[in-house]
């Protein structure tokens, strides 16, 4: 009985460990590097603004005009399910944020992921420098040439960057 007993703790541990490491968030940025830079743009941002359409809440490839997700399901990418999801969410998400941090900020800094990842973190909801611990956004209201509308969407930009880092 007690082999019995050691093999259904170890199947269980087994099918823990699979459960928790397919419930770990996909990193987008490190999804399109993988699987779409070697064709596309380099970096999803530039990609986005030169190779897609959106419409009626429906990303449009420009050439293809076909829906993004569907482009998808035809093995275009060779993405799972999951990430098909994740992929079309982050797209949005860079089409909903404009070109801000391209037009207000890439001309002193790197790209937004990687600048977020090595200069910034998130303290009590709070976007701060890695290594001043400067609140960021108030230092923001006098840094970059931002307009009061553009503040809060570059700080949600930069969090979101921070979102999937790799720590």
């Amino acid at each position: 009985m007690r082999p019995v007993l050691l093999f259904l703790v170890t199947l269980s541990a087994i099918g823990q460990s699979w459960n928790g490491a397919k419930a770990q968030t996909i990193d987008p940025h490190q999804l399109y590097e993988q699987k779409c830079s070697r064709c596309h743009a380099p970096h999803a941002g530039d990609f986005v603004h030169e190779s897609l359409l959106f419409s009626d809440n429906r990303v449009l490839g420009r050439k293809s005009s076909r829906e993004l997700p569907t482009f998808f399901d035809t093995g275009h990418g060779n993405l799972a399910p999951d990430e098909i999801d994740t992929m079309v969410a982050f797209l949005t998400q860079i089409r909903q944020s404009g070109q801000l941090f391209h037009d207000k900020c890439l001309i002193c800094h790197d790209r937004a992921a990687r600048f977020a990842r090595i200069e910034l973190t998130i303290k009590d909801d709070r976007l701060v420098g890695r290594y001043s611990g400067r609140d960021i956004e108030p230092f923001l209201e006098k840094h970059g040439r931002l307009e009061a509308d553009e503040l809060s969407k570059i700080v949600t930009v930069l969090k979101r960057q921070l979102e999937f880092a790799q720590n």
